[in-house]
Formats: structure tokens, C-alpha cells, sequence
């Protein structure tokens, strides 16, 4: 799980970079704070002439008796010292931020390869937009929270302390004033942030809602437009929109309302210092100069202050991201066994066996219940069912997408868990029935990575009646077919579905009615071609049309199972 422990042991991985960084923070700190005290020295030693010890430290280099010159050297000093904070505050943050984005690359990769496992029953439930928003918005929130853990606080905390040294060396009654009353500000904003957490967790689960609305709309628009549904739809995302308006409406009033009656008592704190600063100097306890550069360094400790508070903001933003992304980490991770033995090596194709297997959704819900199926080895199975029997899971179940509740599986005599799902997809091929394609080239959606030749492809695509039609495309292999294969037809889809599925030369191929979009004839060819590589192949084809099952040996039946009265 993502914790604060976590963090910390990410953090740790990087000790060297963020020590560097807070070596720097220090140097900056030590530069930055003393450079105001160059005013009271000017007003008090200069202009009003009183005897101090700055002309004095200047005069051991060069005695200069010019006002102008004083001041000549204080501007030139000035600049150099907040020309020197700023390069070492960018050597400093680029420490930092090569940090900050290596443990976002960690946060990504952990639930990366969380999800990598996870059961595909699990993952179906929770959605690729709520995913995608919690990848994205929640990390920036704990990085944040985490950048300004190794890096703002550090340098705001010291400024604070060495300000405070300073304003105690200056006039320790005032001094007082700010130390006392800025903690109980600071104490008044803890509390208002803790109010506003329940409606910052709120706001954010209405703005994982929308998103995941708005991708699943946008990604199915196709299918919206061609069933005339764009109103309704959008209907919905506008409604989440409005959802998110008005929950982040709420929070923004009630932090605004809290954050005002706080601030409101800073001022308060800084109107009674500044008078009490007026009259010491009234009274004789202070200089003018003194005054001054007790009212630049008041007005500085204010940019530490509200740096500390918005942390403290950034801390229940954190807080409540991490919760989200553990949402993700808490799906179930589909069973992992090690191969210990390989029944598809040296073999060309595979037996099926199904012992008493069982499937649920839920508890209330069986979709196979005590199912016993035996597919002999280059076996011809069409898998018949009207909708909701389980034709789909059960494909899903021999590819070990989905865990059997309970019963085993075997493979040319050999149980799943001594196989490994790794090994079993390696030799199964599936072939969707609604295919899904990537943004990229034709090339790209054959081999999904691997490695396989030009001529490969090629063969692949005219046992899938393809061929022709590539070769008729300006770039041919190359060709972009859209996001999801928008530039292709249904049919070509399956085609190309089941070309990529015979580029990995599986064993055992399933077909999830792969040619329910292909017209007679060119199902016929298809069916055709495919003859001779699945001639010895085990083929398991879940179909509804008679010419598809008619080609098949055995027919297996699927039925409904009736829900379980409660």
C-alpha cells in the first residue's frame, strides 16, 4: 500500500541528492535571512549618524566617509547575495525535483505492476477512467505533499528559527508578540483543514466519477452516435460536471469562510506589532532603524507561515490521494503459480479437462456451477448458449482471465496451478469477438510487440482474407487505423484479430464468435484457409451461426443457471 511509511522509504532511496539539497537549503537560509539587517545599519549609521558597527567593519577594508558610498555598497552586496540565493535555489530544486519524479516513476510502476496481476473480474469492475484519474491527479497530490516534505519545509522551518533569532536580538518584547500568536494562528488553520477533509474526499471522488464518465463516453462514442443516445450521454457527463461544481463550490466557500476568519487574525497579530513597534521607538527602546527592519522581517515570516499552512493542506491532500490509489492496489491479484511443468513442450496442440469447476461474479450470482467439460487434444468444440449462459466466461476462464471459484483445470493431464497462467496464455490463442485495436499501425496491432517479419504478417493475412485489402492501402503495413480501428469495418477487425492471434502459433485457439461480423462468403473462405493450420490444433469456437457450428465435432451446450433465492 501507498503510506507515509512508504513515502519515507522512497525518500530514503535517495539520501545523498536530498541531504545535498538541504545543505543547500541551510546555505540559502543563512544568506537570505541576515540581508534586511543592512537597513537599520543604513538609517541608523548613515542617515541618522549614530556610532555602530558597520561603517566600522567597512572602514578596516577601505575608509570611504561617504553616505553615498555606504549605500552604494550595500545595493551591489545586496544584489549579489539574492543573485547567489538564486542559483543555489536552483541547484537545489533540481535535486529535489529529480527526486520528487523518480518516486512518482516508483508510485506508477508499483501500481503498474499491481495491475499487471490483478484478475480481470476485478479490474472489469473498476473502470479504465477511474484508473487513468487516479493515476494522473492523485500521484500529483502526493507528490506535491512530498516535494514540499524534502524541500519547503525544510528551508521554511529555518528561516523561521533564524528569523526569530534575529527579531530576539533586535527587540525580544516583540519578538514575543510574533512567536506567540503566529503558533495560534497556525493551530486555527490545522483545525479548518481537518473540517474540509471530508468535503475535500468529496469533491475528489465527484471528479474520479466525471472521469471516468467522460472517458467511457468518449471512448464508446462511436457506438453513441450510431444509437442516436449523444443527448442521454452527455446528459450524464453533464450531470457529473454539475456534481463537481457544486461540491467544489462547497469546499471553495467553506475554505475561503474558514481561511478568512483565520487570516483575519494574522492581520490583527501584525496591526498590534506594528503599533507596539511605534511606540518603543516612542519610548526610546528602539531605534528607527530597528523599527524598519523588524516590520521587513514581520512581513517575511509571513511567506514561511503560509508556506507551513498550505503543507498542512497538501498533508489531507495526500492523505486522502493515497486512500484512492489504494483502492487500486486493493484489487485482488489474480492466483500466480509456478510452472513446474510445461504439458504444451514438444506437443502440437492440447487436451481440455474441466473438473467441477465454478464460477461467481458475487455470491449470489453462479455463472458455472459444478462444470465438467473434456476436450479431447485436436478436438473441433462449438460452444452454443443463449445470452447470460457463460459462453464468454467460460473463454475466459480457460485463458485464466478469470479464476475459477472452485474446481481444476487441465491441460493435456496436467492441473493449471503446475502449468502457470504466464505458459497457458503463451500457448492458447483468443480471439475476441469485438476485438480491441490500438492508435497505431496495422504492423503495430499484428505483432502487439513482438518481433515477426514482413512476410509473416503477410501470411497471417491471407489465411484472415486480408491480404488484398493491406495490399491495396498507400502504406500498407504501416498504415494508422484510428483509435480502436475506427478506419476499419467490424469484419476487418475480426480479421485482423484473428491474423494476430495466428502470428503467436498457439496450441490450443478459443474463437469468441470471431466471424459474427463477416458475410457468408467471406466466412466460407475464411473458415477455409483456416483449415489447414488448425487441422491438427485443438479449437474451441463459441458461435451462434448453424455454418460455424456445423464444422465443429462436438457441441456443448451451455444453459443458464437460475439465481440463488436469498
Amino acid at each position: 500500500m501507498i503510506t507515509f511509511n512508504y513515502l519515507l522509504e522512497q525518500v530514503k532511496l535517495y539520501k545523498k541528492p536530498i541531504i545535498l539539497a538541504n545543505v543547500l537549503a541551510l546555505i540559502v537560509t543563512f544568506i537570505f535571512v541576515p540581508i534586511p539587517l543592512f537597513i537599520p545599519f543604513l538609517v541608523d549609521e548613515v542617515l541618522l549618524g549614530k556610532k555602530g558597527q558597520f561603517i566600522a567593519f567597512i572602514n578596516q577594508f577601505v575608509e570611504i566617509n561617504s553616505a553615498e558610498y555606504y549605500i552604494l555598497i550595500v545595493f551591489i552586496l545586496t544584489l549579489f547575495l539574492h543573485a547567489l540565493v538564486v542559483v543555489i535555489g536552483i541547484m537545489r530544486n533540481a535535486y529535489l525535483d529529480k527526486v520528487s519524479e523518480e518516486i512518482r516513476l516508483n508510485m506508477r510502476q508499483k501500481i503498474l505492476l499491481h495491475l499487471k496481476k490483478v484478475s480481470m473480474s476485478e479490474y472489469d469492475m473498476l473502470g479504465s477512467g477511474t484508473i487513468s484519474s487516479k493515476m494522473g491527479t492523485d500521484i500529483k497530490d502526493v507528490i506535491n505533499f512530498l516535494s514540499s516534505s524534502m524541500g519547503d519545509i525544510v528551508i521554511q522551518v529555518l528561516k523561521l528559527l533564524l528569523m526569530s533569532v534575529v527579531l530576539l536580538y533586535l527587540n525580544w518584547k516583540l519578538a514575543l508578540v510574533i512567536l506567540i500568536i503566529n503558533p495560534i494562528v497556525v493551530k486555527m488553520f490545522v483545525k479548518v483543514f481537518k473540517k474540509l477533509s471530508e468535503l475535500m474526499k468529496e469533491r475528489n471522488k465527484t471528479i474520479a466519477n466525471f472521469n471516468n464518465s467522460l472517458v467511457e463516453s468518449l471512448e464508446l462514442f462511436n457506438q453513441v452516435r450510431v444509437q442516436n443516445r449523444e443527448n442521454h450521454f452527455f446528459n450524464r457527463v453533464t450531470s457529473d460536471a454539475q456534481e463537481v461544481r457544486d461540491k467544489t463550490y462547497e469546499y471553495e466557500v467553506k475554505w475561503f469562510k474558514s481561511l478568512g476568519v483565520a487570516r483575519l487574525w494574522m492581520v490583527y497579530s501584525n496591526i498590534l506589532f506594528q503599533m507596539l513597534a511605534v511606540y518603543f521607538v516612542y519610548i526610546g527602546e528602539m531605534s528607527i532603524g530597528e523599527m524598519m527592519a523588524i516590520f521587513v522581517y514581520a512581513g517575511m515570516v509571513q511567506a514561511p507561515m503560509n508556506t507551513l499552512l498550505r503543507f498542512v493542506q497538501k498533508y489531507h491532500d495526500a492523505k486522502e490521494a493515497m486512500d484512492r490509489l489504494n483502492d487500486i492496489l486493493r484489487l485482488k491479484k489474480e492466483p500466480y503459480y509456478e510452472m513446474k511443468k510445461d504439458p504444451f513442450r514438444g506437443k502440437e496442440t492440447a487436451s481440455i479437462e474441466l473438473r467441477d469447476v465454478s464460477f461467481a461474479y458475487d455470491e449470489h450470482k453462479s455463472i458455472l456451477k459444478n462444470f465438467n467439460l473434456k476436450i479431447e487434444a485436436g478436438e473441433k468444440v462449438a460452444i452454443t448458449g443463449e445470452t447470460g449462459s457463460g459462453k464468454s466466461t467460460l473463454a475466459n476462464i480457460l485463458m485464466g482471465l478469470y479464476p475459477v471459484t472452485k474446481g481444476k483445470i487441465f491441460y493435456n493431464g496436467v492441473e493449471v496451478k503446475e502449468v502457470g497462467f504466464e505458459k497457458i496464455r503463451e500457448n492458447i490463442g483468443f480471439v475476441l469477438q469485438s476485438p480491441l485495436m490500438f492508435n497505431d499501425t496495422l504492423r503495430y496491432n499484428l505483432s502487439i510487440g513482438n518481433e515477426y517479419s514482413d512476410e509473416e504478417m503477410y501470411e497471417a493475412l491471407k489465411v484472415a482474407q486480408l491480404y488484398e485489402f493491406v495490399q491495396e492501402l498507400p502504406k500498407k503495413l504501416d498504415t494508422i487505423i484510428g483509435k480502436n480501428g475506427t478506419k476499419l469495418s467490424g469484419g476487418q477487425k475480426q480479421r485482423l484479430s484473428i491474423a494476430r492471434v495466428l502470428l503467436d502459433r498457439p496450441k490450443v485457439i478459443i474463437f469468441d464468435e470471431s466471424t459474427s461480423s463477416l458475410d457468408n462468403d467471406t466466412e466460407t473462405k475464411l473458415l477455409d484457409a483456416l483449415d489447414d493450420y488448425i487441422k491438427n490444433k485443438t479449437v474451441i469456437t463459441i458461435a451462434h451461426r448453424q455454418t460455424t457450428i456445423d464444422k465443429s465435432e462436438n457441441v456443448v451446450r451451455l444453459y443458464p443457471i437460475k439465481e440463488e433465492k436469498r
